[in-house]
């Protein structure tokens, strides 16, 4: 990236960390179009309430790297705030697809700050599952991820037991 465009990848960082949304969605747009800028623009438009211009984001950073789980994942929840249940399940096993075995990905080593765990990508697929109506499939991701708690996600199985218990299931 030119010194110009890090300026504004940084200036971006800082506003989003400041809760200043569309100060940070300016400057991202005036950095060079990495995968990063692109993903930190998608998840700040999701943060300033435009899931629509944030899948669009997350598509180009797509495009860039169909193997970054962590966008499927939060084009998926875009989707589901868009309630597209049936589509945010397709980018949730795109994303369970991308960790081939792996319970936890790290994409610090990106640039990105985000872990992605096959715990929150089950939670989440369960919850659209749910809005569908498919009770039985969605108790299924459920217990899936209960089975993939591990030291770095046990704090979400308190959420897991309430989820299941939502479901309602004999």
């Amino acid at each position: 990236m030119a010194d110009v465009s890090v300026l504004h990848w940084k200036e971006g960082v800082n506003s989003f960390n400041a809760g200043n949304y569309q100060r940070a969605i300016s400057e991202f747009q005036g950095a060079a179009p990495t995968k990063g800028v692109l993903f930190n623009l998608g998840v700040t438009t999701s943060k300033a309430n435009d899931p629509q211009t944030a899948i669009g984001h997350f598509d180009s950073v797509l495009r860039l790297d169909s193997s970054l789980g962590v966008a499927y994942l939060t084009r998926g929840v875009c989707k589901h705030t868009l309630e597209q249940y049936s589509a945010a399940v397709k980018d949730y096993d795109r994303a369970l697809e991308t960790m081939g075995d792996e319970s936890v990905v790290d994409y610090s080593g990106e640039g990105l700050p985000f872990t992605l765990t096959r715990v929150d990508l089950l939670f989440n697929k369960a919850l659209s599952l749910k809005r569908m109506g498919r009770v039985h499939e969605a108790a299924d991701c459920v217990r899936q991820a209960k089975d993939s708690v591990d030291g770095q996600t046990k704090n979400r199985v308190a959420n897991l037991d309430r989820l299941m218990q939502e479901l309602q299931l004999p």
